[in-house]
Order: structure tokens, then sequence, then C-alpha cells
């Protein structure tokens, strides 16, 4: 844009780019406006000036009387006319595609008119959509004097509209303006539906896991859960129609937010099975006033956790969602190891409950239920999931824990070797591949 351009204009200078700041422009009042009847939007069906609702003037005075009549449609508030979603195409020269509501799509390109998918601006003339657009990027213009349109859209005052959105950036017009703005290519209708049960799990009523509720064949589903997947399939089919709402989703439930609420459910549930194994313990199968679980039902319930932490975290490494997931991850799995080489005992040993325990230690001590009896083929539990996370993020925020854990499986007998040779690897060795990576003290790389 020229220098003279600026200087007759300063239309992008004076635009508001505050969200407030563009509250109040849109409803002040016009300032110096002439009072004559040519200013007046009743003097005539298809006045000189036309007035938007915002109080923008628009001089229209070299417009036959149809096309004053399309520019008042467009620009007056009783049109009807409404933003699904905008966004920018980057393939090829820059593109700036407004998606009104009717499947209508008014463009935006440097040096060319605006088109809109109408079909009503041949000819030379632009239609009622694409002067509604413009009176939108203009809408928080001050007042001061009338804003001349080009006949065919392609100038504001002698500005393309192109630039208007290029000085300030569509995202920020958008934020302003309260638009949708698709910032990334909208994904396939099946990966859409996979990512709005991935939002909607974390208000699962029953606390189920993105997993668990994509999954209609799950037994003993609560009437609340039914009602709730009924919603989850018609958000998807409202999304596939409409994405702007599969935009507004995601700007509602971001994945950063996903992975909290997946990772809170998850410390829950670890939370809850060793309060369970310590109900049965103390009050037996029959007395408990809570839920209880015996050592082999706890270690089954702890299992499917460390299952559940392994397969999110590989999705998330898969989908490079770029979050804190393997920060997470390893809290919640070191928590778990914690909390099992803790159970090294018989947990039967002083019940008073009367039932005859079992003497197997496979049955009564969780750590031997876990660690020391895994079938070989199984994989190491816990360790072999710790391994493939970034090694210097576990070890910098629980080395003293796994210091521990080591000191507990090392002072037993039934320890397998390849469990401890694993757990040396993971301390050790990788404590000093890590300090090795992040140049001693310096920053450690970014999470992936």
């Amino acid at each position: 844009m020229s220098a003279e351009e600026l200087s007759k204009l300063s239309l992008a200078d004076t635009m508001v780019t505050t969200r407030a700041g563009a509250a109040r422009a849109r409803t002040a009042p016009p300032q110096n406006t002439q009072n004559s009847p040519s200013a007046s939007p009743a003097a005539s069906p298809t006045p000189s000036l036309i007035e938007s609702a915002e109080g923008q003037q628009y001089d229209v005075s070299t417009f036959d009387e149809d096309l004053r009549r399309r520019a008042k449609r467009g620009l007056m508030d009783d049109n009807d006319i409404s933003m699904k979603l905008c966004k920018e195409i980057e393939d090829g020269p820059k593109r700036y595609l407004f998606h009104l509501e009717d499947d209508i799509t008014v463009a935006l390109r440097e040096d060319h008119a605006p088109k809109c998918s109408c079909g009503a601006n041949e000819g030379g003339k632009a239609c009622k959509h694409i002067f509604w657009t413009l009176g939108q990027l203009t809408s928080t213009v001050p007042k001061a004097r009338p804003l001349q349109l080009a006949e065919d859209g392609s100038s504001v005052r002698d500005m393309h509209p192109a630039d208007i959105v290029g000085k300030f950036t569509l995202e920020k017009i958008a934020t302003n303006l309260d638009w949708v703005y698709q910032e990334e290519p909208l994904p396939d209708e099946d990966e859409m539906e996979d990512e709005i049960a991935n939002m909607l799990s974390v208000f699962e009523p029953t606390q189920a896991l993105p997993a668990e509720f994509k999954d209609d064949e799950a037994p003993d589903l609560t009437e609340q859960s039914r009602k709730y997947r009924e919603l989850r399939d018609l958000l998807s089919q409202h999304a596939a129609k409409n994405p702007a709402l599969f935009i507004q989703l995601q700007e509602i439930i971001p994945p950063v937010f996903q992975v909290q609420v997946f990772f809170d459910k998850i410390n829950h549930r670890i939370d809850r099975a060793f309060a369970a194994l310590g109900e049965y313990i103390a009050s037996g199968p029959t007395n408990a006033v809570s839920e209880a679980l015996d050592v082999q039902k706890c270690a089954e319930r702890v299992q499917g956790v460390v299952k559940a932490v392994a397969e999110y975290y590989n999705e998330q490494v898969e989908n490079d969602t770029g979050h804190n997931v393997a920060v997470l991850a390893a809290a919640a799995l070191v928590k778990v190891l914690d909390e099992v080489t803790k159970r090294d005992h018989d947990a039967y040993a002083n019940i008073s409950w009367g039932v005859m325990p079992p003497t197997n230690a496979e049955e009564n001590n969780l750590s031997v239920c876990l660690i020391g009896a895994a079938v070989e083929g199984d994989g190491l539990f816990v360790i072999d999931t710790l391994l493939d996370l970034p090694q210097e993020d576990v070890l910098r925020n629980h080395y003293e824990v796994l210091s521990d854990i080591e000191g507990r499986l090392r002072g037993t007998e039934w320890t397998p070797p390849a469990y401890m040779d694993a757990m040396r690897r993971l301390i050790h060795d990788k404590r000093k591949r890590a300090a090795s990576q992040s140049g001693g003290g310096s920053a450690k790389r970014a999470m992936q």
C-alpha cells in the first residue's frame, strides 16, 4: 500500500484492535455527519448515503438504483446474514474466506474483486453478502466521515478489503467481531467424531476415560452414561454439518484441559484401588462399608490403570499434541510403583474377620503378584512404560522416589533379575544419558 493511499485513507490506522474497543466503536454515534436529507437513510428507499446498524455511513453515490438496494440489504441490520466461520488459505496467493450461513462463501484476494458463491456478483457488481462482509470489516472504523465503496466491493475508500484484513490479521478481526476463526484444517468426519468423543469424555458422568467413553458396548452403563452418549452422537452430527461448532468445542475443551482431566481420573482410580485393598484387609469381603478389593482384584485394577496410561501416552505422541503428557504419565506410574512396592508383605497376616486367607505369596502379596510372579512375555510392570518416556523428565522429578523403590526391590529375594536390571538401567544409565543430553546443568529439552 502506498504512502499516498494511507494519507488519503488512514482507515487501517484508525481501526480498533481490541474486542472492548470494537464494541464501543460499533455502538458509537456518527461524528460530524451531515444533516442534509441525503445523509438520512429515510430520505429515499435507496439513498446515496447508507448508514449501517453500527452507525457507519457508506457513500454509494456512484451506484445505480439496483446496486444501492443490494448495498442497503447487506449493510443494514435486517438482512439475516451471519458468519459461520472464517479462515485464510496460504496455498498460492493468500485468500481470506468468510463462510456465511446458508452455505454462502465470500472470498477476498489481493488485487481481485471479492467473489461470492451466491453468484449474484457478476458484471462487476457486488452482492449483498460482499457488502455485508465489507460492513463487518469496517464496523470499528471511527465514524468521522462516510466510507466510499467500490461497485464491485474491491475497495473501501481506496483500500482493498484484503489489505484491511492483512493489516491486522484475520484472527484479530475475528476475535474483535466474535467470529469463529479456523486456524487448522478440519479433520474428516470419522476423525472429527473421535475428537469430539475425546473432548466430551472429560465431563462423562461416571468418570469414564476417552477409550471407555467411545465403547458403546461397555457393560452396565448407567442411564446418565447412555444419555450422555446420545448427546455425543447428536453433537457429532451437528458438527459435521457446521464445522464452526467443532471449532468452538475445541476452544472450550482444549487438549491441555483434556490431558489434565485424564490424569485427574487416573490418579483418582489409583487412590481408589489402594483404598479398596485397605478396606478389604480391614473388613473382609462381606463387612466392607465401601468398595473392597482383595490382593488379586487390586492387582488387576492397577494393571488396567497402567495399561490405560501407556495407551494414552502413545496416542498423544502419535498425534503430536505437544503437551506435557509425559510428565503427568511419569508421576502416575511412579506413584503406582511406589505404592505397590510398599506392600511387599502378606496383606492378610493380621486379619481378624475369620475367613481363612490365602497363603500363597502370589495371592496375598501385592508386590509379588504384580512384579515377582509376572509371566514372561507380559513385560515389566510399570518399568517398560517408564523407559518409553523422556528420561530427563522422569528422573528430574522422581529420582529420589525411584531410588527408594530400587532399595525395596533389592531387599527382597523374589524380585526377578530382569526387573532389577531394568530398574538400574532406568535410574543410573538413563540418568547419565539424560545429563549428557541436557548438557549437565543446562536447560532440558522441550517435552514432545
